[in-house]
Parts: structure tokens; sequence; C-alpha cells
């Protein structure tokens, strides 16, 4: 058992957390959740010890901790030295290999260079460097960012069957349904817990705001009215009774007020995104005509033929290294087709948003960058980024220390300033927090123009409208 008590952690004075209490059992599923920045990630790095609370204590009982970051690298050896240094004694080497099958790790080459693995089979070798050690409680943080759907799938699956604890912060819905039987959500700065998948929180959460506002109504109905008798008790004449009156409900206003203070509840959004545009209904907009991609003697596709016309959502998808990304850097320019045509509609506005976020100067400030980016002055600049929930203190930040939350955040306030006409979007909702993406879906949902959309996230794509798939898979394209 995992436990902490009031357990608090605060940076350079700002609280990240207050009194928070928690345990973790046996055998549980939980998903931890809540807006980017909230303290997910700081919790995880406490309980496991990797950073100190300001106050407060944590206990752990019988446990074996494994933790697996949201962001890990390899050091430049090959995949059996790495994994066989994680041993304690080369007789314990078959357990390699009864994990490698256990993790279901196609193709598995001990003599692979570890950089030079696809994300899912790097997940996968951390897994299995993180069961070496016999872990009963395992935390995971973001463990779908880089996955494809059949990696996601294979994950969802392998969770469910595991013995262990596992903790895990996601931002993926169907995933979290599909693996979880609690739901652990850090608001104002505690921890609220809920019981079952991530569809019943989402229902049970809007019953618990409901019931914060009522008594957010009464609170403040029963303050004026000890405001009133504080008024009415000033105009008594007598002034023994009415020192005794006014004190008697000074009182009463220190019990019943002051001391039990309730706030309006306000959620952290981002505001309504709002994408200026009507493409005619059937306009060409992109068409691939026998396109061919090879890098060297690599073939990557070959004879590639599609369209996306005006107004269509369109969703591509396919394994990771099947291509998705070169498809849509050739359609914005950045990429040259090795044999075939592709042909570009008349007066277009396209707004490409990368996964990769690479174009970001990172020793710039944000708000320096986002009017360097944009062309927009600095009161409206301003403005503008509080919409993204970008404050005075935030603004002054560096690019290179935003998490990877805001920086998804702040790269796409960046791609929202402008209005298109296509908009191509490369996993827009990786490092999202869920609140944000349910802004996006809704923006793009109510678009008027095209969608070219490359995503692993399955709830985010139904929640947008998407009305054709494109598969791309070892090489070949279909459509339904």
């Amino acid at each position: 058992m995992i436990s902490a008590k009031k357990l608090c952690k605060d940076y350079s004075g700002k609280d990240i957390l207050i009194n928070v209490d928690l345990t973790i059992n046996r055998g549980r599923k939980i998903g931890l959740v809540g807006r980017n920045g909230c303290g997910k990630s700081t919790l995880f790095r406490l309980l496991n010890g990797i950073e100190e609370p300001t106050s407060g204590s944590i206990e752990i009982q019988n446990e074996a901790v494994g933790y697996i970051p949201q962001e890990f690298s390899f050091p430049d050896e090959m995949v059996g030295v790495y994994l066989e240094k994680k041993l304690e004694s080369k007789w314990d080497m078959y357990k390699i290999d009864l994990l490698v099958n256990k993790v279901k790790f196609v193709n598995y080459d001990p003599y692979q260079n570890l950089n030079t693995l696809s994300e899912g089979q790097k997940m996968k070798i951390k897994l299995i460097e993180i069961m070496l050690t016999d872990p009963t409680i395992i935390f995971i943080d973001e463990p779908t960012n880089h996955l494809d759907i059949e990696g996601i799938m294979w994950l969802e699956y392998y969770i469910k069957t595991l013995s262990q604890s596992v903790v895990m912060i996601s931002h993926d819905r169907y995933f979290l349904n599909g693996v979880v039987d609690e739901i652990w959500e850090i608001d104002k700065q505690s921890i609220i817990k809920f019981v079952g998948d991530y569809d019943n929180y989402r229902i049970e959460k809007m019953k618990l705001i409901e019931k914060w506002d009522q008594e957010y109504i009464l609170f403040l109905k029963h303050k004026k009215q000890l405001e009133t008798l504080l008024e009415n008790v000033h105009k008594i004449k007598d002034g023994k009774k009415r020192g005794r009156a006014v004190g008697a409900v000074k009182k009463r206003i220190d019990r019943e007020i002051e001391s039990d203070k309730k706030e309006k509840y306000i959620s952290k959004k981002i505001k309504n995104l709002e994408f200026e545009t009507d493409v005619h209904v059937g306009k060409l907009m992109v068409r691939f005509e026998n396109v061919t991609k090879k890098y060297g003697d690599n073939l990557v596709f070959e004879n590639l033929n599609f369209e996306v016309r005006g107004k269509e959502k369109v969703w591509l998808y396919g394994p990771n290294g099947a291509g998705k990304t070169t498809i849509i850097k050739m359609i914005i320019g950045e990429e040259e087709t090795t044999e075939g045509e592709i042909k570009i509609g008349n007066n277009m506005k396209i707004g490409y948003y990368s996964q990769v976020q690479s174009e970001l100067d990172s020793d710039k400030a944000v708000l320096q960058e986002f009017m360097d980016k944009t062309g927009c002055y600095y009161g409206s600049a301003y403005g503008y980024l509080r919409k993204f929930l970008f404050d005075k203190e935030a603004v002054k930040k560096k690019v290179k220390f935003l998490s990877p939350g805001e920086r998804a955040r702040f790269a796409f306030s960046i791609f929202a300033y402008k209005d298109y006409d296509l908009l191509i979007l490369d996993e827009p909702d990786n490092h999202l927090d869920i609140e944000t993406k349910e802004v996006l879906e809704k923006s793009l949902s109510d678009f008027k123009g095209t969608i070219l959309i490359v995503s692993h996230d399955r709830y985010f794509v139904e929640e947008i409208g998407v009305n054709k798939i494109l598969n791309l898979e070892e090489g070949i394209l279909t459509s339904n």
C-alpha cells in the first residue's frame, strides 16, 4: 500500500498541491486526470521519491514501485546490452525472453540500437525494463502519446491483464474507459476520487459541479442575511445590548462565513476557437494521382490515389512509420514526390499544425515568439494569449521552459490566429488536456471548411464529426 497524508508541494511560493490525502491499494487501475499544469506529473515524482514534498508524508508499505515518465530517452547502445544491465544476475536472462513474449514484441532483435526503435517498441522496452524489477505498483505518465492505434489497443489489453496496481496519467478517453476502475482528478490543488471509468466520471463530475454551485448560491444568501443582521443590530439604541448583539453576529460571521468560505467553481478552459471560412461543397482541395514516395531504396508507398473535397472531414490513420506525416508534408510542399502528381485546389488558405512544433524558437519568451510568428501587436497579442490560459507571468516564460502540454497549447494559439480553408492537423491532440481537447473538438466540429487530420485518439476524431477515413498501411491506402 502507498499512502500520502496532507501532502503539499509548492514551487517558488506557488501552491501546486495542498493537503492531498490518498491511498493506493493492490490490484487497482487508476486514471489520473486534470488540466495541464495542475500537478499530475509532480504528484508522480513525489510518490516515486524523485522530488520531496514541501510538507506532509508519504508511506510505502511492502511495495516495489515502477515508474515510466512522460518523456524518456535511451543510451546509444544495443537493446540486449541495455536490458541485461537491468538484471540482478546473468542467471536471470530467461526473464527477458519471457517478457519479450508477454509484451508481444514482434521481430525483437537484441542487437538493434535502442534509438532506431519505433515509439511503440521503445514503450515495450521500457515496460520490460520496469517489469524486470518485479514491481507491485506501476506509475505511467501519458503512455499513449506516441503510440499508434494498434499500440494503444495492445497497451489497453496488457494493462488490464496485469495483476499489479497501475496508476496512469492519460488524456485518451477511450483508453481510460477501457482500462481504469477509478478516476482521480486533481482540481483545486487537491484530489477528487470517482469510482468507475471516464464516462462515469464525467457524469459524476457534472453532478458535483452542480452541487458546488448550489452550495455557493446558498453561501451567498446566508452571507447576505448575516450582513443585513449586522447592519440591523448596529441600529440598537441601547449601547450594552448593541455591543453584545454586534459581538454575537460577528462571531457567527467568523464561524459560518469566514471559516467555511464557498467559492464559485470556475473551469479554466481556453476560449472557443473560430476559423472563418465557407468552402464550397465539392471544391477540389487535394488530389493524389499515382503518387509514389521513396527514400533511397526504401519504398514508403506506391501509386497512391485519393482526393479531398470541400467540407470533408478526413481522418488519415495507420501504424507509426506508414507515411502519414510524409503525405502531409507533400501536400504543404515540404516533400517532393518520387513519382506521380499532386494537385492543390486554387485560391486556398492552408493551415498546418505539426505534432513536433520544431518551428518554435525555444529561446524567445512566449509573448515575443507569438508576435514574431503572427505579426500581432503587443496589446492584442497579450489579450489573445490570455484566451489560451497564458497569464502575465506565463507570457514572460521562455518557450523552452514550457511543459509539453503548454507547448502544444502555445503552438495551437499561433495556428488558430489566422483563418483557413483547409486545416491539416498532425496529431493536434497530443499533450493537450481533456478540457482543451473538448474546446478544440467543438471548434473543429463547427468548422465550415475542410479538415485532414492524423490522430490516434478515437474519441477525438468521433467528436469532430469525421465523415471520410483513409487507412494507410504497408504502402496501401484504402478509403471508407
